[in-house]
């Protein structure tokens, strides 16, 4: 009741309430405005600032909420620690947003600090409709500032080429990390008796979950007591997600078979992830989740749509089930064939699950993820 009387007196005073939004648009960002000012360049040594969102403070720790683009920052940040505001050199993630952040690379490359974008997935058709041009110009503009660019998958590259037109600088796909310590099979408890599938990050396109829950039915036909663990944020608005999820677990019949956990820190995943034996990643045309990579890492084969950056990721660990990859409308696969691809891989799940670990500890530790950053940090300061 609230916000519906809050926006009619939008609609009524736009004005004002435009003001307002103005005031407190300024306020949130004058003290990173004021401090932006005293960035400078300093000498030869390596020195790395994060554009994250609470630049130009340090990025987020392990034991704060992260997630997406966000989490990369955390990992590099202990290895190469934050700088401001004497830096040499400025890291941008294209999905880490902050209020100044076209302010923030030009004033960085007015100071001559080189500039690495780590630029992740772009808006197309399929998922943004007609807003997608609107939504990759302000990619397109942080892209520019690049002078290494550092691409999340062939896919991330492939899309970024059709869509946000990068500059002609140099360039290379370094898959996103995992730490194989903290996410590994012998830090974490047994996995329950039931078989029991997780829909992990964050489920902001309502057609995740939907298919999430079409695909526990279809398989409750052969094993009537699986169950769904379930991550993150839903959707906007919050209450019509909420809503309609209670009413699609009682209409389906799952409401005793789902369990919906909410937001978790990094320090707390491997605990969660581990109370499923499979990670059902349902995503249309994912860039590159680092999610995928962590249950890997623990040991967990992945069930996905085999289109995006994940099948480059997963190979063998898991099984991709075919859609017809299509840049300007969602195709989604038939439940039922998501649903014969989870028995398949649990009827072999050690076998699976041995080549998730190892993939992940061969391809996509954070050792190599660290050493790749330093050879091209070393690279983009010596050119």
């Amino acid at each position: 009741m609230l916000r519906n009387l809050l926006n009619s007196l939008k609609r009524t005073f736009p004005k004002f309430f435009r003001a307002v939004f103005a005031l407190r648009d300024w306020a949130k960002t004058h003290p990173a405005r004021s401090k932006l000012s005293t960035l400078q360049k300093n000498g030869t040594d390596l020195a790395v600032a994060y554009l994250s969102a609470r630049f130009p403070n340090p990025p987020v720790t392990r034991s704060e909420f992260a997630h997406g683009g966000a989490v990369k920052l955390t990992y590099l940040a202990e290895h190469f620690f934050h700088h401001f505001p004497v830096a040499n050199l400025l890291y941008a993630v294209s999905s880490v947003a902050h209020p100044l952040q076209l302010e923030i690379l030009k004033t960085a490359k007015q100071k001559k600090l080189r500039i690495v974008v780590n630029q992740n997935g772009v808006a197309f058709p399929a998922w943004d409709g007609d807003n997608f041009e609107s939504s990759n110009r302000s990619l397109k503009k942080i892209i520019s500032f690049a002078d290494f660019i550092i691409y999340q998958s062939q896919f991330c590259k492939d899309s970024a080429e059709r869509y946000i037109s990068p500059p002609d600088v140099p360039n290379e796909i370094i898959y996103n990390p995992v730490d194989t310590r903290l996410f590994s099979p012998e830090a974490c408890p047994a996995k329950p008796e039931t078989l029991t599938l997780l829909l992990g990050g964050n489920q902001y396109e309502k057609y995740r979950l939907e298919l999430a829950l079409q695909t526990l039915k279809a398989l409750h036909r052969d094993v009537p007591n699986a169950r769904l663990i379930v991550t993150g944020n839903l959707w906007l608005p919050r209450d019509e997600a909420e809503t309609w999820t209670k009413q699609a677990l009682h209409d389906m019949n799952l409401t005793e078979h789902v369990t919906l956990i909410g937001t978790y820190a990094q320090t707390e995943a491997p605990a969660i992830y581990s109370q499923a034996h499979l990670l059902l990643h349902t995503k249309y045309a994912d860039p590159s989740p680092g999610l995928v990579l962590e249950a890997m890492a623990l040991g967990m084969p992945v069930i996905h749509l085999d289109n995006g950056g994940v099948p480059e990721l997963v190979g063998d660990a898991g099984i991709g089930v075919h859609v017809e990859h299509d840049w300007n409308k969602i195709n989604l696969p038939n439940p039922q064939d998501m649903a014969d691809a989870v028995i398949k891989v649990y009827a072999h799940r050690e076998e699976f699950s041995q080549k998730a670990r190892q993939r992940a500890v061969d391809l996509f530790s954070l050792e190599r993820f660290v050493a790749k950053h330093k050879e091209i940090f070393e690279k983009v300061l010596n050119s």
